[in-house]
């Protein structure tokens, strides 16, 4: 009879464990209309700093990009079924062009640290290399949302 009691006891704390961290899984998942609203907001941000070659913060704004990117690697919504792998195509070039942008990103900050003179910023052609991926990051957003807006209603 106590084992019988140990047993329950055990298996209703694995039973608590187990649900406390599915509950806790669920909580960690951010819907996709945040996520997307989130790049948004990065995404103006980044825009503003590119055109006055102004770099500071931008490496940890694109990160946030790269990690909602490859967030929606892992939680592609139920509701596609069929393109699923478009949907992925999406999410996985939004995170190329945020981890290339962010390298950019480092290397201009390094170039422009080196070379400041008189507050001057000297011509680069990584500058136009920043400024394609984020146009990549931008059309990618634009075309995920194009094809999958109608299958998931958050979006």
């Amino acid at each position: 009879m106590m084992r019988g009691r140990i047993t329950g006891v055990v298996l209703g704390i694995i039973a608590v464990i187990g649900l406390g961290a599915s509950s806790f899984a669920a909580e960690k998942q951010v819907p996709i209309k945040q996520l997307m609203g989130e790049n948004f907001a990065q995404l103006q941000t980044i825009l503003a700093a590119l055109i006055v070659s102004k770099y500071t913060g931008l490496p940890e704004r694109i990160a946030l990009i790269h990690d909602h990117a490859n967030a929606l690697t892992r939680s592609v919504p139920e509701t596609i079924t069929k393109d699923r792998d478009r949907f992925l195509i999406y999410a996985y070039s939004l995170q190329g062009h945020a981890a290339d942008l962010k390298s950019i990103i480092e290397a201009l900050i390094k170039i422009d640290a080196a070379t400041a003179k008189n507050g001057e910023v000297e011509e680069n052609q990584l500058r136009e290399a920043a400024a394609a991926h984020y146009g990549g990051m931008v059309t990618t957003c634009v075309a995920c949302h194009n094809r999958f807006r109608h299958m998931v209603p958050s979006m």
